[in-house]
């Protein structure tokens, strides 16, 4: 394949959104690079977007790209070789992914709302660690970051019952993305279907639809329009996590 599937979204950078405006500013790597050089670090990205359940990049592909999510969310997919599938992560705004550097890609990425990316290629992105060494700082503790909710992920799969690991997306999700406007955990949008949940927490779809009924039930959560989950009463649901 010659060229990687991200250009298969690829759009000019006219309407996009803009460095110094943009929302993932503030919890980005780039947070630490001063709004002065955003310009200069803005000529060294490219600005593309997808449609909902549009590939973004194939297992197939060649490892070129640095990503990172601008708005919308995109779930991470690893495909073994027999064809089987797991949704392996979610990124949404501030986060990032990254293609590795061996032949192919490991992973598929597909965009689970619209989403809209700010991609480095590897060189660009050797020229944002020469220029702004302060930004592979801030990139390393959001990696340490992702690297400890990928093995809390490892934990809640093998140790956690269904009703456990559903508790514990709920809130490890809300804690991530944001909740309402008073940051007190009380309402957060799921992007994803009960499906997505499933499959990334090792489920049938049915048991974690039963397992939001129960919740609903017990008046410990409510669900609203467009997958909003409402929570009632946060400290129950943490002591639900098992940790």
């Amino acid at each position: 394949m010659a060229q990687p599937m991200i250009n298969s979204g690829l759009q000019s950078r006219d309407g996009h959104t803009d460095c110094q405006t943009c929302p993932a500013r503030h919890t980005s790597y780039c947070s630490v690079v001063p709004s002065q050089d955003l310009d200069a670090l803005g000529h060294l990205r490219r600005s593309i977007r997808f449609e909902r359940k549009q590939s973004i990049v194939c297992a197939r592909d060649p490892a070129l790209s640095f990503f990172n999510v601008v708005s919308g969310t995109v779930k991470l997919i690893r495909t073994a070789p027999d064809g089987r599938a797991q949704i392996v992560g979610f990124r949404s705004q501030g986060e990032f992914f990254a293609t590795r550097s061996s032949a192919s890609c490991a992973i598929t990425a597909e965009a689970v709302t619209a989403v809209e990316l700010c991609v480095l290629s590897r060189s660009s992105f050797k020229q944002v660690s020469a220029q702004w060494p302060q930004a592979v700082e801030r990139l390393f503790e959001l990696s340490c970051a992702q690297l400890e909710a990928s093995e809390d992920q490892m934990f809640l799969l093998g140790r956690k019952t269904a009703r456990e690991k559903v508790v514990s997306f709920l809130l490890a999700y809300a804690n991530r993305t944001g909740a309402d406007e008073t940051g007190s955990l009380r309402c957060v949008n799921l992007p994803m279907t009960r499906a997505d949940i499933a499959d990334f927490l090792g489920l049938t779809t049915e048991t974690v639809s039963r397992v939001f009924s129960s919740l609903a039930r017990e008046k410990l959560i409510s669900v609203g329009v467009s997958r909003s989950v409402h929570f009632h009463n946060v400290p129950e649901l943490s002591r639900m996590t098992g940790t």
